[in-house]
């Protein structure tokens, strides 16, 4: 799915996730985040968890979503 076939949810979260690297990454070292750390800046925005639940859930049937394990450890890189 393209970033013009999203849902109105996956868009505004796609939005948020945007201005949150715009705004607060350093655009060194890490590019990975867990599944709290999505769905917690979702919460920190007004969503309801469930709501924020299902919407990064429904991010990995798109193309914007994909799921690592590095050294043993589930991380999630977001394609934005």
């Amino acid at each position: 799915i393209m970033k013009n076939q999203l849902t109105e949810n996956q868009q505004n979260a796609m939005n948020i996730f945007d201005d949150q690297v715009i705004s607060v990454s350093d655009f060194d070292g890490f590019d990975w985040v867990t599944l709290p750390q999505l769905i917690n800046v979702l919460v920190s925005e007004g969503w309801t968890t469930k709501s924020a639940e299902g919407t990064v859930g429904s991010l990995f049937e798109t193309n914007h979503l994909n799921k690592f394990v590095n050294m043993g450890v589930v991380e999630y890189a977001l394609n934005l």
